[in-house]
């Protein structure tokens, strides 16, 4: 091999293990399965980010809560264990109580609005909040709408008096549920199923895709959509993982988001109309309320507003302010 040829491959080599150096791997934890809505998500914005990065960037995905429940890998992300997770609103709200706010029931006057909000003014109010407890969001994503799984008929609040009913372990879910008269029993994702298939409970609120995705529906096959929560959850950063990144690199990281995390909402709310609709045609009953039902769900929540802003805590009376003001400012 001739000198020229022996420092070409030198050169080569370098440059190669130059690159290698120059590579970064991050860890994204996610709880939803991949094959959900949201872990299809999760594998376009890892992809969306070597793409942009050319791969000096890339993401080490592990869905199906492979890290651990997302009670767990939030505070593991929060510590940096875990560069990146995305999060429901139950798991963000341990690292910020007052972002329950936005479960609160029957919150939004409509549906239309609420997509306002989130759009618009949600970074706004509680971007600094989550920077405060070492996070940095850089999407907010659908989670969708909560709604009942009984083993018996439900229509109206009442009918659920008297009756242990699974609730997500927050206070927003939980006050609403007791206010019924019916008993709230705070349950993770991993105790919820065997509660129910053991008569702990007899009915779960969850969001309408991931209750009908697992199959709530083949144990209590009465299904009440009351949509009396509307879920939205974010994708959040470590701080310290946030921090060691270049500029470039961040902005590969919020583009990616932008285009991938961020179009959730079509898709879950085609899923969440499908699903209900396959449901049915297994044998289960939907019920979709309307009329004195629906006024009468939306009466029960009105009783609890502020007890649900009052036990919140924090600066729960200071962000209800701002979620009042940005649903004026997007109207009905």
């Amino acid at each position: 091999m001739t000198k020229t040829r022996i420092a070409a491959a030198f050169a080569a080599v370098l440059c190669v293990s130059a690159a290698s150096l120059e590579a970064r791997e991050l860890r994204v934890s996610n709880a939803a399965p991949a094959a959900t809505p949201w872990g299809k998500a999760l594998d376009a914005f890892a992809a969306r980010v070597a793409e942009l990065s050319g791969g000096k960037l890339t993401l080490k995905t592990f869905p199906g809560g492979q890290l651990g429940d997302e009670q767990e890998t939030i505070r593991q992300t929060v510590r940096g264990r875990i560069d990146i997770t995305g999060a429901s609103n139950t798991a963000a709200s341990l690292i910020v109580p007052e972002f329950a706010l936005l479960a609160a029931p029957y919150l939004w006057d409509t549906q239309a609005q609420g997509d306002c909000v989130t759009d618009k003014h949600l970074m706004t109010v509680y971007e600094p909040m989550f920077d405060d407890k070492g996070l940095r969001p850089i999407s907010w994503t659908e989670i969708g709408n909560q709604i009942l799984f009984t083993t018996s008929p439900v229509s109206v609040p009442a009918d659920i008096a008297g009756k242990k009913i699974r609730t997500a372990p927050v206070r927003t879910d939980t006050i609403f549920i007791n206010s019924t008269g019916a008993t709230a029993v705070p349950l993770g994702l991993a105790d919820s199923m065997p509660a129910l298939k053991t008569g702990g409970v007899v009915g779960v609120t969850f969001p309408a895709v991931y209750g009908l995705a697992v199959g709530y529906q083949k144990v209590a096959s009465n299904i009440l959509v009351t949509n009396h929560s509307h879920q939205t959850g974010g994708y959040f950063v470590s701080a310290k993982t946030w921090k060691s990144l270049s500029d470039e690199e961040k902005g590969w990281i919020t583009d990616a988001a932008a285009t991938t995390l961020s179009g959730l909402r079509p898709q879950i709310r085609k899923a969440e109309a499908g699903l209900l609709q396959k449901a049915a045609t297994e044998g289960a009953t939907v019920h979709e309320i309307s009329g004195a039902q629906a006024k009468a769900w939306r009466l029960q929540a009105a009783k609890v507003t502020e007890q649900v802003v009052e036990e919140t805590g924090g600066n729960a009376k200071a962000v209800w302010a701002k979620i009042q003001s940005a649903k004026q400012d997007c109207g009905s």
